[in-house]
């Protein structure tokens, strides 16, 4: 019986001090940031200030290269294609560095939701949605040239930042967004071949 008295008499003593030394400690750990689940059981309120665009410019998602060889033939070569590319509407977001773990495991799903909802709006896509486009082109070299084609595809994309308050919190939340398809035909250096 006399061996259980220490542990009762340090649960006390550690429930007193407990009572006394918490809110300090809550406290302390929010000036620095630092997440408490049983504090913070609720979600901030999130509002979005402003937003500015960094960049706008296509983005190369594939290539492929035609090579017409007619330099030993005597008429136009002429060659028909078909190409298909399927391209999804996808966006990423920055994550905050200033943040701790714990609040970027679970309220960062939240603001990338809020981004994602007000690009939807701006925009208007859906993203994870597949895109697919099929075309058909007609390549043609002249007698004597080697003739290289290059046919490009290419996704629309914006790089920007909205500005975030998150309760007491603002944040710059960096964020880029990839939508449409569509496709370009170049021509390349060729070869011509020196008939003797």
């Amino acid at each position: 019986m006399l061996q259980f008295i220490p542990y009762g008499l340090a649960a006390v003593v550690g429930g007193l001090l407990g009572k006394k030394y918490l809110p300090q400690l809550i406290d302390a750990q929010q000036k620095q940031g630092a997440w408490v689940p049983f504090v913070n059981s609720s979600l901030p309120p999130i509002q979005i200030l402003g937003g500015s665009v960094i960049k706008e410019q296509p983005v190369v998602l594939a290539t492929e290269e035609i090579p017409l060889d007619n330099r030993y033939g005597t008429t136009m070569l002429v060659s028909e294609h078909e190409f298909t590319r399927t391209a999804t509407v996808g966006l990423s977001v920055g994550r905050e560095q200033a943040l701790s773990a714990n609040m970027k495991s679970i309220l960062w799903p939240v603001l990338e939701s809020v981004v994602q909802d007000e690009l939807k709006k701006s925009l208007r896509i859906d993203f994870g949605t597949q895109i697919t486009r099929r075309v058909k082109i007609v390549f043609s070299s002249e007698p004597g040239h080697l003739v290289r084609y290059r046919l490009v595809w290419r996704q629309d994309s914006r790089q920007g930042v909205y500005d975030i308050r998150m309760g007491n919190e603002q944040l710059a939340v960096p964020y880029m967004v990839t939508f449409g398809l569509f496709h370009a035909v170049e021509s390349m250096a060729g070869v011509e071949h020196e008939r003797g």
